[in-house]
């Protein structure tokens, strides 16, 4: 069977990040979020190591914005000095399931569309500005390059005596600075490269959107996602 086509997945991805700040119930985060997150990390979890590692290290920050936040209500567990509430444990569990839908979603598109694909089928297909379509090839460019910087900072923070596992706040902070500070530096000079290369003056072909098996069983699986949260009466806008 063919791959669906790009613009398809793009829609998909789209939608499915929409219903995860839509959904507020549990039960139909959980339709959305374990579905796709097993999918994407079948697809596309070779292409995208980084993503499920900045996944697993949200998990920290979520934790400790939930206790500041919302811990109120009956007491879950006590943790040292720490008393986790029933709220804070539902925020948790809400903002990971969000993540791990978005994810899900970020990590089918990775693993089935190809990078050379991406600016020629959404500037086609879906007529979207050049320079969007540019800024997601690139995004998509860039997370390899990310996963290289990741390994070297590692390796440095390793051999200054750091944990090799950024459970801390000031190991995520020796992790993540320097990772978003490269990615920062070579966005601009791609942005100043591109424009010197006439990216400006490029005019894109349109045409319509393929239709053809793949992609109408992506978008049968995207309507049972949006429509048997609303059908079993789980879905609280």
């Amino acid at each position: 069977m063919k791959r669906p086509s790009t613009s398809i997945l793009f829609i998909y991805g789209l939608i499915i990040t929409l219903l995860a700040f839509i959904y507020r119930d549990p039960y139909s985060l959980l339709l959305i979020s374990i579905p796709n997150a097993a999918i994407g990390f079948a697809l596309g979890f070779k292409r995208a190591r980084l993503i499920v590692i900045l996944l697993l290290i949200s998990v920290w920050g979520t934790f400790l914005n939930a206790v500041l936040v919302a811990n109120h209500g009956p007491i879950v567990c006590v943790w040292g000095p720490l008393v986790i509430r029933q709220g804070a444990f539902q925020a948790l569990v809400q903002i990971e399931l969000r993540l791990l839908a978005i994810a899900g979603a970020a990590l089918v598109f990775i693993g089935t569309a190809r990078p050379e694909e991406i600016l020629r089928d959404l500037e086609a297909e879906l007529r979207l500005p050049k320079s969007i379509t540019f800024s997601l090839a690139y995004a998509l460019r860039l997370i390899p390059l990310m996963k290289r910087d990741y390994e070297e900072i590692m390796l440095c923070r390793s051999e200054r005596g750091y944990h090799r596992i950024a459970y801390l706040p000031k190991d995520v902070k020796t992790l993540l600075l320097p990772l978003l500070s490269i990615a920062y530096q070579r966005a601009i000079w791609a942005g100043i490269t591109v424009e010197l290369r006439g990216f400006r003056k490029r005019k894109p072909r349109y045409r319509l959107p393929r239709i053809g098996v793949p992609e109408i069983i992506v978008l049968i699986w995207l309507a049972v996602q949006v429509i048997l949260p609303f059908a079993m009466g789980w879905a609280q806008i």
